[in-house]
């Protein structure tokens, strides 16, 4: 009787009356609902490279390969960023010229980009905020690593890390994000003037000494596992971490990958198990046989 009233109540005001969802099989409305402010305990130090669309078949920096890192319960998930015309966020990875459908990100809205075509399973380019929306909810222990796009002029990229900082502060997701920076210097300084004034760590993918690290202000070294962190590198572990810095590299992969940056050999993917308990965390292509060599 008490609901009728109110839906006559509601017409009477000449408003529709609300239809709640229909339940999910689990019992749940099918709304994802923001309810954390920091990111559940996680029992691995892996990222998934773009979600790990590789191992999944899902479009790379999509929602479903971020679901994808999720379901796996892994440390964080790699995406690409960019600035838009309209100061907004895009997550995609852009062509070597920087188009993101056919479209430079900084010379064209959100939503022109998104209107410009979808990705291969139907999504539509996720923004920033989609991403945030996905990960910050209950049960999950996924962060974002929000990969800061070098660009010619650098300008866009700077604007890229000021406006995700201001998005993060925003939607109080800072615990749920972390940056890794481009080398490029003009980039670092704004990535490190973002870190210091909101709290939000950044990996500096500068291929130099440690003290080049500390002294640009970055405590945590992201490297490519292929041309800098091998035992046949130019550096190693030992020597960031006797540095008093966090070290982290990408990427780990099975053998067969094509990614330019990984390690696939079997003696070099055992020195990078060997080295797991005293690094940050380990980028791969396929978090799910990492994640099983690792056991």
């Amino acid at each position: 009787m008490l609901l009728a009233v109110a839906l006559l109540g509601a017409a009477g005001c000449g408003k529709e009356p609300v239809i709640p969802p229909p339940p999910t099989p689990n019992g749940e409305t099918g709304e994802e609902t923001v309810t954390l402010e920091e990111p559940e305990p996680c029992s691995n130090k892996i990222v998934a490279h773009r979600g790990g669309s590789s191992e999944c078949g899902a479009p790379d920096n999509s929602i479903a390969s971020l679901k994808y890192a999720m379901s796996l319960k892994l440390y964080g998930s790699e995406c690409d960023i960019y600035w838009t015309k309209d100061n907004n966020v895009v997550v995609a990875h852009a062509t070597s010229d920087y188009k993101i459908n056919g479209l430079i990100p900084w010379e064209h809205s959100l939503k022109e980009i998104q209107a410009a075509g979808r990705l291969s399973n139907g999504e539509m380019i996720p923004s920033l905020e989609d991403y945030l929306k996905t990960v910050m909810v209950s049960g999950s222990c996924t962060r974002l690593w929000l990969d800061i796009k070098a660009t010619s002029p650098a300008d866009y990229a700077v604007k890229a890390v000021q406006r995700a900082c201001e998005i993060i502060k925003e939607k109080k997701a800072q615990k749920f994000c972390e940056f890794i920076c481009t080398s490029n210097a003009t980039t670092a300084r704004a990535a490190a003037a973002c870190m210091t004034a909101y709290g939000i760590p950044v990996g500096w993918m500068s291929n130099s000494a440690p003290s080049n690290h500390i002294a640009a202000g970055f405590t945590w070294a992201n490297l490519s596992a292929k041309s800098a962190m091998t035992p046949y590198g130019s550096h190693s572990i030992d020597e960031f971490t006797r540095a008093g810095m966090e070290i982290s590299v990408f990427n780990v992969d099975k053998a067969g990958s094509s990614d330019g940056n990984a390690v696939t050999s079997d003696s070099d993917v055992d020195y990078y198990i060997k080295n797991y308990p005293s690094m940050k965390a380990i980028c791969t292509n396929y978090p799910n046989w990492l994640k099983s060599k690792l056991k």
